[in-house]
């Protein structure tokens, strides 16, 4: 039988996806940060990719939308789809180095995740409800030193990061 991710997978492009990474990072801003998986399962969805090719995007990656709002196209750094126990988990993380508001641009990645939910949900008639967790990590917010594991904790359903590396299992419970 095939895992939620595999559906994903397959519903997914290639260009924007990866299985594997090692770090979490904002390369305008000049910010990386480890990214420790512990074997656990993701896939990992990206629109910061450049440069685009133009022969499979000529148009951008939103070519149905008005650049003049430039709103329209600005997302998240990373989707994150994995699964514990059955239950699918997307994790929608931004990472700024100032104090600018990161909310427009986690609740995107929030309305593209539903889109992209219910397009999986439709093609392989399911009824995958997943968690959804935005996190907001900051340049002043990550410390140099390692930190002990603490409990993540959500705010309105966010959580800003504090710590020096990013665990993935942490945000799955």
């Amino acid at each position: 039988m095939m895992s939620n991710l595999e559906r994903l997978s397959n519903i997914l492009d290639d260009f924007f996806k990866e299985e594997t990474i090692s770090k979490l990072q904002e390369p305008k801003e000049n910010m990386f940060i480890e990214f420790i998986s512990d074997k656990q399962k993701f896939l990992s969805f990206s629109f910061d990719k450049h440069p685009l090719p133009k022969n499979d995007f000529p148009k951008g990656i939103f070519p149905f939308f008005n650049r003049g709002t430039g709103k329209v196209t600005s997302f998240c750094d990373y989707i994150i789809f994995t699964e514990k126990a059955g239950s699918l988990f997307i994790l929608l993380i931004e990472l700024k180095s100032g104090k600018d508001n990161v909310n427009k641009q986690l609740d995107a990645g929030r309305c593209f995740s539903e889109y992209i939910i219910s397009t999986l949900n439709r093609v392989y008639n399911l009824n995958v409800s997943p968690q959804i967790r935005k996190i907001s990590i900051r340049k002043t917010h990550i410390t140099p030193k390692p930190q002990q594991r603490k409990k993540i904790e959500y705010l309105d359903n966010l959580h800003t990061f504090r710590d020096s590396k990013f665990w993935l299992k942490k945000y799955l419970d």
